[in-house]
């Protein structure tokens, strides 16, 4: 994720903007990590990802269908989980839910979309650092900064969520800040996902 913050604003409470100007970026585990030593079901799902990240990267001119697909992947793999199935396994359905033309679905078999995608990859680490993996976040800055994160389970809204931005944009800007951690819990909390 690159997020334009320059005319972001936070003086006390108070923001001169509603929030920043997010360009959601693709990344694929497949194309960074490759498939040497992967187990056979890491290799599936980050096979069937990698095709899903090929339609997303399709989609960036249509930064509003790209968003809807994205929200249908997440009700479909939640919902494949749920059943027992593997997520990622009808990206035309996903895209009719979305609105979008099933046609789409055919970048997901097509190479060509890997060196975006790698592109991609590239602004990140540029900023990052290599070995970097997802969630990363570039605040483009003067100069840019990033971070790998946040990790949130479940994901925050309203206040809580303003409240995260702004914690993580704050510890992004600090030079010599590295890490900060707690310990996961046994299982993240994906709504709707059973347990």
């Amino acid at each position: 994720m690159h997020v334009d913050v320059a005319d972001v604003a936070v003086a006390g409470r108070g923001r001169t903007k509603a929030g920043p100007e997010v360009q959601w970026r693709t990344y694929s585990l497949l194309l960074h990590d490759g498939t040497q030593g992967l187990e056979d079901w890491k290799r599936v799902l980050w096979g069937a990802s990698h095709r899903a990240v090929r339609v997303m990267q399709a989609l960036r001119t249509d930064p509003a269908g790209a968003r809807g697909f994205y929200e249908a992947l997440l009700t479909q793999g939640v919902a494949a989980y749920n059943a027992g199935r593997p997520p990622f396994a009808d990206l035309e359905d996903a895209l009719i839910a979305a609105g979008l033309a099933p046609a789409y679905a055919a970048a997901a078999d097509d190479a060509a979309w890997d060196e975006p995608i790698r592109r991609s990859m590239a602004e990140a680490s540029a900023v990052i650092g290599e070995g970097v993996g997802t969630p990363a976040m570039v605040l483009h800055r003067d100069p840019p900064v990033g971070v790998l994160g946040p990790l949130v389970s479940p994901p925050p809204t309203g206040p809580d969520a303003v409240t995260l931005w702004d914690a993580v944009a704050s510890f992004a800007t600090v030079p010599g800040a590295l890490e900060v951690s707690r310990p996961r819990p046994q299982r993240p909390h994906i709504p709707g996902l059973r347990s």
